[in-house]
């Protein structure tokens, strides 16, 4: 039987090929049937010794296409008033972003409805979107907006930024008032927009949006791919 020996020297040989350049970031690495011939392993060796890669940051999985080498981590403010596009060009990256659905629910969960202020079963605005770095999706987002605070947004957004919208058609500038983080796997949604599934690692972070009377007129929830972001807030 293989011990936990052969599993860390899987790791070392895998960690040095991607060190070493001979897997470049974003490439996708050899199947996992190649992987056990070329180190001369049993999968569930190999197995073992990718999890603990992933949990490191060095690799990542797309469902069904197979193990990539992870790209260079995204540093990120939330709290900032820099946009997520602004971060990423300052850092060299390639930003792209996009909305999947606007609509109108009235099956908004309960703590969202009382963040806002209505009650539960009301009209809200749920816009789904998602932003990516280089070609890689790295966040799914869900965000909630009262229509009675914000009269047609979901028709006032366009492909604009929710900052630029709330500003432009409203005159209302926000702010963070609320940021919580936990670690936590992709929804199912989530899923299905960064081609992860269900034991994909990833960062919940909940953000709620104030106006200058301290009124939540914004709810998002972003999924955060694991390997892919550092956070930071400066005090």
């Amino acid at each position: 039987m293989e011990n936990n020996s052969t599993v860390e020297l899987a790791k070392q040989r895998l960690n040095d090929w991607l060190s070493q350049g001979a897997i470049a970031p974003g490439d996708k690495l050899p199947s996992e049937r190649e992987l056990g011939e070329l180190l001369n392993i049993k999968r569930m060796t190999l197995r073992q010794a990718l999890l603990f890669l992933e949990s490191e940051s060095r690799i990542f999985r797309k469902d069904r296409r197979g193990w990539f080498a992870a790209l260079p981590r995204f540093n990120y403010n939330p709290n900032s008033s820099t946009s997520f596009k602004q971060a990423a060009i300052e850092q060299g990256r390639s930003p792209s972003w996009g909305y999947m659905t606007k609509e109108r629910v009235l099956t908004a969960p309960a703590a969202i409805c009382d963040l806002l202020q209505l009650s539960e079963g009301a009209e809200i605005y749920k816009i789904c979107g998602w932003g990516a770095l280089d070609n890689h999706i790295v966040f799914y987002h869900e965000t909630f907006i009262s229509p009675r605070v914000a009269p047609d947004f979901i028709e006032r957004l366009g492909e604009n930024s929710f900052a630029d919208v709330w500003e432009n058609a409203y005159g209302t500038a926000t702010r963070t008032h609320h940021l919580a983080f936990k670690p936590t796997r992709l929804s199912g949604d989530a899923c299905k927009v960064m081609g992860g599934n269900a034991s994909t690692p990833s960062i919940l972070v909940e953000k709620h949006r104030a106006d200058a009377q301290r009124r939540i007129v914004q709810v998002d929830i972003e999924y955060w791919r694991f390997e892919s972001v550092d956070f930071f807030i400066n005090l």
